[in-house]
């Protein structure tokens, strides 16, 4: 059940990207216009995860994880009956509130269904979920907008959102709850009020300018709601952030090392396929096809990465992970036009290998580090901290890598230059990345084994009540146990 959710919520965003042009043509809308489709969307789920996450731990995630289905299965539905682009903009936005709570709940409630001895593995399958969702959504995003037509994307996740429901309904138990605490609705506005004009800025501010009146305006927005966001959340009897978490080292340094990773990794997922299509010379089919072998390379080994986690801690295979990737990424930087497809195979599959290593133990970490009452918070910095680092690392790879390729041109159109000045890009973007790695690799080092912290105080455990019990999870919905 907690995998339909992940899944969907991937599969989604993977697959309606490469359908806007489509729609774009359909709806006889500009591309910039066609663009929110997918910002709204991502701009509602990285303000509201957080939150979410947070409230799940006070009212259950059970609850709220249902409720996103609920959610992100109406506006999937809406989505395909949309009439006009201001409509499946809007479709889009309700639908990112339950995407939000699906990502927030997901990794709390599997780590829930498995002993602490297990979390790596847990973690694991959700990374396995996750590639497969990113592998298959291009490939049948593509399919169904060239057979059925755009629509039908949307309208792929509505069975799915209907059988997690009623599993969910049946299979889940309540999880336990944060007691004597109180939701701080002031604190979520706050925090979504700089989180989501930081996102529209990292997107948006390559393409209008980053001295336009609307990017210098909404930076200022973001930090004075990010300045008093903080001040709110020190003098907040109940914070929607409790900032006393970042004391935690092991917590900082994993969320720390996710944002590095993921920031870097926006370069492959950004600028290959442009690569492949722009200076290789593979079709756009082909190319989706080639960038299938990342997420290939990443489900494959995904659960061999949870295993060593739980045997020998996080240190090693995500160090081992980190390290793959960067020398994976430095490769890149030396593909030019005559370069044979079969040797940039391996360069694809290596790092997709890095990430499987990688994912899982980071993610345990990130789990495990705080108490099993607050796994819904820390579910939605796991996620949050993989969708605000890929939407920010877009923003500064594009940049890199249009200021060289326009400096090594001497001006122009970016794609029409010549394949030289492309590779200097493509090698400026691809080097960047890979020395953001190798700093997270040495971060990565230094960080020992996880050991999950002593409940709070807000929240006693209450006495176990034997009709109740949660999967995986020994204890009531009130009892708030430690692994």
């Amino acid at each position: 059940m907690v995998g339909s959710g992940v899944f969907i919520a991937t599969l989604d965003a993977s697959s309606v990207n490469i359908s806007l042009p489509r729609i774009a043509h359909d709806l006889s809308e500009d591309f910039p216009a066609v663009q929110w489709i997918a910002l709204a969307y991502l701009i509602g789920m990285n303000g509201l995860m957080l939150p979410f996450g947070r409230l799940s731990d006070l009212i259950g995630r059970k609850r709220i994880s249902l409720t996103g289905f609920i959610l992100f299965g109406s506006g999937a539905l809406l989505s395909f009956l949309s009439p006009n682009l201001e409509f499946l903009i809007g479709a889009r936005i309700f639908q990112s509130v339950g995407a939000a709570m699906l990502q927030s709940t997901g990794p709390g409630l599997l780590v829930g269904a498995f002993p602490a001895n297990e979390r790596g593995r847990a973690m694991g399958l959700n990374g396995s979920i996750v590639s497969v969702g990113l592998l298959t959504g291009p490939i049948v995003g593509g399919l169904i907008t060239d057979t059925l037509g755009w629509r039908f994307i949307f309208l792929l996740s509505v069975p799915v959102t209907v059988f997690a429901l009623i599993a969910g309904l049946i299979l889940l138990r309540e999880t336990p709850r944060l007691r004597n605490e109180r939701f701080d609705p002031i604190g979520a506005i706050l925090l979504m009020l700089w989180i989501a004009p930081l996102v529209y800025v990292l997107r948006q501010g390559p393409l209008q300018g980053w001295s336009s009146t609307m990017i210098v305006g909404l930076i200022g927005v973001a930090i004075v709601a990010f300045s008093t966001f903080i001040v709110s959340q020190i003098r907040s009897r109940h914070p929607v952030m409790n900032l006393s978490i970042f004391r935690i080292r092991l917590f900082s340094l994993s969320v720390l090392i996710a944002l590095f990773t993921f920031m870097a990794l926006a370069a492959i997922i950004l600028l290959t396929p442009f690569l492949l299509h722009n200076l290789v010379g593979l079709s756009v089919t082909e190319a989706g096809l080639m960038m299938a072998f990342v997420p290939l390379g990443s489900v494959s080994l995904a659960m061999v990465g949870g295993a060593l986690a739980d045997r020998y801690g996080p240190r090693i295979p995500a160090t081992v992970g980190l390290l793959l990737m960067s020398g994976s990424i430095a490769s890149m930087a030396f593909i030019n036009a005559d370069t044979p497809v079969r040797t940039i195979i391996p360069r694809l599959l290596i790092m997709g290998f890095g990430q499987g290593l990688f994912m899982s133990p980071n993610s345990s970490s990130i789990m495990g580090s705080l108490p099993r009452s607050m796994l819904g918070l820390a579910g939605g910095f796991l996620s949050w901290s993989r969708t605000f680092a890929f939407a920010s690392g877009q923003a500064i790879w594009g940049a890199v890598f249009a200021t060289v390729v326009i400096f090594a041109a001497g001006g122009g159109v970016v794609l029409e230059a010549s394949s030289e000045a492309l590779q200097s890009g493509f090698a400026a973007g691809f080097f960047g990345s890979a020395g953001v790695l190798l700093v997270a690799a040495v971060l990565a080092s230094t960080r020992g084994r996880v050991v999950a912290p002593p409940e709070p105080d807000a929240a006693p455990p209450t006495p176990p009540r034997r009709e109740k019990f949660i999967l995986g999870w020994p204890g009531s919905p009130g009892e708030a146990s430690s692994p």
